[in-house]
């Protein structure tokens, strides 16, 4: 830019420069012709419009368009990123609809450079010149994926107008076109959190249940992210898988529940139970969204999925019950909650044949031996896999912390003597 205002501040304009430079035809010299293209660059930066079409026009045009398939320098993107009209106009005035499709060093088409910057008037100048609105990068993004992702909700706009449409039994193309990663302008926007491109997206039919490589959809990745509004959009529309299930076995709800547990913040949740998602359905390990949120650190999940029906007595594919988990994996406050439950199954076995004290004795957490206790876990119990009971594990453990803890709760005189434990 400094290099093109030099130019204008010395002349009157960058074309009498090339007037008074002598440059007419030019031989078919590559060198003399990379020469022309960078006086053009010139002239673009300067926004030069006249200085643009004298320079096709003092010199064989043909040859220099053709330059322009393969160039050094790219006027026309340029001419797009920086929004300089007059001049994007006289190279689309100039130029041939498939010189405006030339790909940049980044594999961007001018057209693509408008709508990452937000250029209306740009897009416009280019659409009307016949550039093409469906080409791809080498990511797969389109020119309305690029407006998507950088938010800006009238190029989306304008580009839907132009968008191709296809029936039902061709490849997904326009508003649904997929990139690389199977993700479309809806999915890239709700990523990137661009609201009222969403809602552009949703407005235009947009398919809000198209999953991408992962097997995720707009309303999946929403919620992971804990866009809320997009949510809400998206849960409003009559066609909503709201139980779709992802190439990972995760469906919407569980993500709910994990992003309950990991924000503490479960208004998420809530409006997915409100519009009556599942919440029986597992992953593959057996574990339904309350068997997920019991792996968790909070009672947040576990409190507001068992008031919206979730079932308390669900085991994963190890047998293990919500308490059990609750106790496996250390979530003191999940567990306290699970107690409370009328009906919980405070010595329920797994299929191995732990209970839940097996597991918060096998981990030495004291305070969940101690909750279990007090609400009726019985410390007595056999368990084949040690061939005793809890103190006989605590022994073996060497936890003598534990052992004393078991034995003032009644669990029994299998110890004979404390200081033969070890420590």
């Amino acid at each position: 830019m400094m290099i093109a205002n030099s130019f204008v501040a010395a002349t009157d304009s960058v074309s009498d420069l090339f007037a008074r430079s002598g440059i007419g035809m030019i031989p078919d010299d590559n060198a003399e012709m990379e020469r022309v293209q960078a006086h053009l660059m010139v002239c673009v930066y300067a926004k030069d419009a006249s200085g643009v079409r004298a320079i096709f026009a003092k010199n064989d045009t043909e040859k220099l368009i053709a330059s322009l398939r393969a160039p050094r320098y790219f006027p026309v993107h340029a001419a797009s990123a920086s929004d300089s009209g007059a001049v994007l106009s006289a190279l689309v005035d100039i130029l041939p609809a498939e010189a405006l499709d030339v790909r940049d060093e980044n594999g961007l088409t001018p057209l693509m450079c408008a709508a990452r910057h937000g250029h209306v008037a740009a897009i416009h100048t280019l659409l009307a010149g016949k550039a093409s609105v469906d080409a791809t990068d080498q990511s797969g993004y389109s020119a309305l994926m690029w407006a998507a992702m950088s938010g800006f909700v009238d190029a989306v706009k304008v580009l839907l107008g132009y968008e191709v449409y296809a029936d039902d039994s061709a490849q997904p193309v326009g508003v649904d076109r997929q990139d690389n990663n199977g993700d479309t302008a809806l999915v890239l926007a709700i990523r990137a959190g661009h609201y009222d491109v969403v809602e552009s997206l949703v407005a235009r039919r947009a398919n809000i249940n198209t999953a991408n490589a992962e097997g995720e959809c707009a309303l999946s990745v929403a919620v992971a992210l804990g866009r809320r509004r997009a949510i809400r959009l998206l849960c409003e529309q009559r066609d909503i898988d709201l139980n779709a299930i992802d190439r990972a076995g995760l469906t919407v709800m569980m993500r709910a529940a994990d992003y309950a547990d990991r924000t503490y913040d479960s208004s998420i949740l809530n409006l997915l139970i409100g519009q009556n998602a599942r919440t029986d359905l597992k992953d593959r390990d057996g574990c339904s969204a309350l068997l997920r949120a019991a792996k968790g650190q909070s009672d947040i999940a576990i409190e507001h999925l068992i008031a919206g029906g979730a079932d308390i007595h669900a085991t994963d594919s190890n047998g293990c019950s919500a308490l059990a988990l609750a106790a496996k994996h250390n979530n003191l406050y999940g567990l306290r909650f699970l107690l409370k439950q009328r009906g919980v199954w405070v010595d329920a076995r797994d299929h191995s044949g732990r209970t839940p004290l097996f597991h918060a004795v096998e981990n030495e957490n004291y305070d969940m031996v101690n909750e279990l206790i007090m609400h009726g876990a019985n410390s007595c119990l056999s368990y084949t896999v040690i061939d005793g009971t809890v103190l006989t594990l605590a022994q073996r453990r060497g936890d003598r912390r534990m052992v004393k803890l078991l034995l003032d709760k009644g669990a029994g005189n299998d110890i004979k003597d404390m200081a033969a434990l070890p420590g």
